[in-house]
């Protein structure tokens, strides 16, 4: 299964294809917003680049080959133990001395019989995670009532009848709580399993922990957890209480040796909850105009990313590797469009991906008024359309490797047709979206407090703190032999080369004094390596920190009538936060595709500070601030006489615009 599935086939075939088919699974088992969650998931981790896709590709593989087995291990046996006594007997001391027993302990003797690799790693994968699934089974088919046994019974079915018709159908979710727990247990074997030689992201993860590779840690911890969470999303039965993936990893650790607690309460569950007939409110012909600007500009900015972007040389790309920079004109003359990662890169794939939402709520909101998911309305492609609109422009305006004079034969960068058109397509969504939350009915779930939120400011200007903090802290590490190519760097650079030289000159000639000539070569060296450091301010680098913290300004702005520091009226309020809250996306998103691109293009050596971490972490707590009012809207119900029978007339006239849901 291994070499078929695995090697011969995942690992081999394009990403692509494999994030269709995981999406169409996805679909077919849960629903359509798992499947696009899946898509989008699975596409990062395809974009960070194919070194990483086959290491997840292998991840996904190998855990798929684990929890096949076990489901076609454990699910029978946990049957057998079901249904007869002795078999249960038997078969509990094995699993509680699987449970017991650490992974360490019966993992050498499956590396001594076959040795180390995927093979060994994945029976040591399946002894871990097969026990829960073996319990809940069991449970399951035990809890079916007797009464409803003893009936299929008294009517003349079969044995076989009766476990396949009766049993197996009743203990269902028992089992697929099962299958789930298996499925995290396993994932959390991953690390033993890099260990043991196994592929995939784990041992990416082992190697940047030997390493000390900090890059690699975090575009591998990245793709680790967008997987797991994917195939835990996929594996949870339909209806299951959501919860935190780190939660529920937790839950699967602590409940190891009973798991039936974990099991949804299958009365709680059986209920069937009566639903009044929701209708709400339309969409007048304002609104409509308003969705069609924004549709129009998100549009644009979809065709900017297919359209040149730089042309001649990279222009962020070129921070983290040389090449791009056009040093010796191989680039000259070139085009990359937003996507490419010598283009846009990552600010091109999040303005693809922020207008493409902006495009999703204008359908769904338009098709389905207030039955579309949560954020596919006015407040969410506001939140988007000012997004797009601050990462176009910081891309546009941010310094290149010419403009910080890092590189005297350098090429400066131009601006393509692409890049004046996402700025324009961005300009057109965010007029489109500010008009439509303007007229968009939506109310809150519960009335505002009438008091000033100081709590939401507060956490604004801790933002803004911690975004001033990331501003002047280091976004770049750059180690490369060649990174001190300005005029400047090069005469300081071939200096220390000379004194280097002249003390291994010395140290030759005068051996009584050599510790002295070794401690001051050791510091001429360590000065020589020393990586330079560039903050996301100075003229040194992109100055992309300066753009994040403009807008988390604005956000203090306009924060203040999102708290109700003007009036405590719940529309202006809400329409407000939106806008604070896309302000605090769109800082959060500069330092997000400033890493990203140089994950996916950089050289290793050249490694992200720590600067865009804490622009980004700045950036997301202004988008917190306003999320416990923007939670509160929806769009406004009308109430009425929804049963057959009346006109749309008698209806219209019927039915009364409710305040709230």
């Amino acid at each position: 299964m291994i070499r078929n599935l695995v090697r011969d086939f995942l690992v081999e075939i394009s990403w692509i294809w494999i994030v269709v088919a995981m999406a169409l699974i996805a679909w077919l088992t849960r629903n359509a917003k798992v499947a696009a969650f899946v898509a989008v998931a699975l596409t990062i981790c395809g974009l960070l680049g194919d070194g990483y896709w086959k290491e997840t590709a292998a991840t996904i593989g190998f855990i798929g080959v684990a929890v096949i087995l076990c489901v076609a291990i454990g699910i029978p046996v946990g049957i057998a133990c079901g249904r007869v006594d002795s078999v249960w007997q038997v078969t509990r001391p094995i699993l509680d001395a699987m449970q017991v027993v650490h992974s360490f302990v019966y993992m050498l003797p499956f590396i001594w019989f076959f040795g180390l690799g995927e093979v060994s790693a994945t029976m040591v994968t399946m002894v871990f995670a097969l026990p829960p699934l073996i319990r809940l089974t069991n449970l399951g088919i035990r809890q079916v009532p007797a009464d409803v046994v003893e009936a299929s019974r008294a009517y003349g079915a079969s044995e076989l009848r009766v476990l396949f018709d009766v049993q197996i159908p009743l203990a269902r979710p028992a089992i697929m709580t099962g299958i789930n727990q298996t499925l995290l247990l396993a994932i959390s074997m991953l690390g033993i399993a890099a260990i043991m030689g196994a592929p995939g992201l784990g041992r990416l993860l082992f190697r940047a922990i030997n390493n000390q590779n900090a890059a690699l840690a975090a575009s591998a911890g990245l793709a680790f957890f967008l997987v797991a969470v994917v195939l835990d999303r996929m594996s949870q039965r339909e209806g299951t209480e959501s919860t935190y993936f780190l939660k529920r990893i937790y839950l699967a650790w602590k409940h190891l040796r009973e798991p039936e607690v974990l099991i949804p309460d299958a009365e709680a569950s059986a209920l069937v909850k009566h639903q009044e007939v929701e209708v709400f409110s339309p969409i007048v012909s304002r609104e409509r105009l308003a969705m069609a600007v924004s549709l129009v500009g998100a549009a644009v900015a979809i065709l900017s990313t297919f359209l040149p972007w730089s042309i001649d040389a990279g222009r962020m790309s070129a921070f983290g590797r040389w090449s791009d920079a056009s040093l010796e004109g191989q680039l000259a003359g070139q085009a990359f469009s937003g996507l490419d990662s010598s283009g846009g890169s990552w600010f091109g794939i999040a303005v693809f991906a922020l207008a493409s939402f902006v495009i999703l709520a204008v359908i769904g909101a338009w098709a389905r008024p207030g039955h579309a998911p949560r954020w596919l309305a006015a407040d969410g492609a506001t939140i988007a359309g000012i997004c797009l609109l601050i990462v176009a422009w910081a891309h546009f305006w941010g310094q290149s490797v010419w403009d910080a004079r890092l590189a005297p034969d350098a090429v400066d960068p131009a601006h393509g047709v692409g890049m004046y058109l996402a700025i324009a397509g961005g300009l057109i969504a965010v007029i489109g979206v500010v008009l439509w939350i303007r007229v968009a009915e939506h109310t809150p779930l519960h009335p505002l407090p009438t008091r000033i939120g100081w709590g939401s400011l507060i956490g604004l200007g801790i933002a803004v703190i911690v975004l001033v903090v990331g501003m002047f802290s280091a976004w770049s590490a750059d180690s490369r032999p060649d990174r001190a190519i300005t005029p400047e760097a090069l005469a300081e650079s071939e200096a220390r080369a000379q004194r280097i030289e002249e003390l291994v000159r010395l140290s030759e000639e005068d051996p009584d004094n050599n510790a002295t000539y070794a401690a001051d070569l050791l510091v001429e060296t360590a000065i020589a390596r020393k990586p330079s450091f560039t903050d996301g301010i100075s003229r040194g680098g992109a100055q992309l920190g300066l753009w994040a913290l403009v807008a988390g300004l604005l956000a203090i702005v306009t924060g203040l009538p999102a708290a109700g520091v003007f009036g405590t009226n719940e529309q202006r309020r809400w329409r407000w936060s939106a806008v604070t809250a896309g302000l605090g996306l769109g800082a959060a998103s500069i330092a997000f595709a400033w890493l990203f691109t140089h994950v996916r293009s950089g050289d290793p050596q050249f490694v992200t500070g720590i600067g865009a971490f804490l622009t980004m972490l700045g950036g997301l707590m202004v988008l917190a601030s306003t999320m416990k009012i923007l939670k509160e809207f929806r769009r406004a119900k009308v109430y009425g006489d929804a049963l057959g029978g009346d006109t749309a007339a008698d209806s219209a006239a019927k039915a009364t615009v409710g305040a709230s849901m």
